[in-house]
This record gives C-alpha cells, sequence and structure tokens, in this order.
C-alpha cells in the first residue's frame, strides 16, 4: 500500500490525531458507496485489524482493509480547505446500476 499526500493534509491529519488521543491512532482509508458523482473513499480513525494492510508517511500509520488495497490500490489524499479531503485511489469502482458517474445529480451538486 502507498499513500501520497501533500504536507498540507498531513499536517490537518496529525493536528485530529493530537486533538483525539482518546481515540484510535490510525488514519483508515475506506470505500464509503456512491455519491451522485461517483465512488466515495473516506478517512476514519480506527483500530488495526489483521486483515489490514498499512502503510507510514511522515509518523502518520494509514490502514486499508486487504481486499479493498487489492481492488482499488493506492491511495491519494488531497485537502480542500474547509471542505476537508479528497480520497482517490487508482482503480476506483464502477457503477454497475446502469447510471452514468455523473448520474442526473443531486440538489446539491446539479449533476456534473
Amino acid at each position: 500500500m502507498k499513500v501520497q499526500a501533500p504536507e498540507s493534509a498531513l499536517n490537518v491529519l496529525r493536528d485530529i490525531l493530537a486533538n483525539n488521543q482518546d481515540k484510535p491512532q490510525n488514519v483508515r482509508v475506506y470505500f464509503a458507496g456512491f455519491a451522485c458523482s461517483g465512488a466515495v473513499f473516506s478517512l476514519a480513525l480506527d483500530e488495526e485489524l489483521m486483515s489490514d494492510t498499512s502503510y507510514d508517511l511522515d509518523g502518520i500509520h494509514f490502514i486499508m482493509d486487504d481486499n479493498e488495497y487489492l481492488t482499488y490500490g493506492n491511495v491519494t489524499i488531497s485537502e480542500i480547505p474547509p471542505q476537508g479531503f479528497v480520497v482517490s485511489v487508482d482503480n476506483p469502482p464502477q457503477r454497475d446500476d446502469g447510471y452514468s458517474e455523473c448520474g442526473s445529480g443531486c440538489s446539491g451538486c446539479s449533476g456534473c
């Protein structure tokens, strides 16, 4: 597993970890489902499991389920202030329900 992220995103993650010392200190990358604009991957603080693969980047321990990693590949994290992070993978899943990646859109994004 490989994770790429700009220093600005890593600094935000370090702050989140420092402000949540009572929580697990691993950053989980996971497939969260589909939105109107396509596949959504997300981040969460979580315990590392035996079924996880991991990657350390500048003092941050990232984890991802082995099967998800084998399916989706390496991870790129971008920071988009003030909204948060955009998480992308090498091989994003495609919808299989007959709708295009953009779908018809929702009131929040107005399509693509």
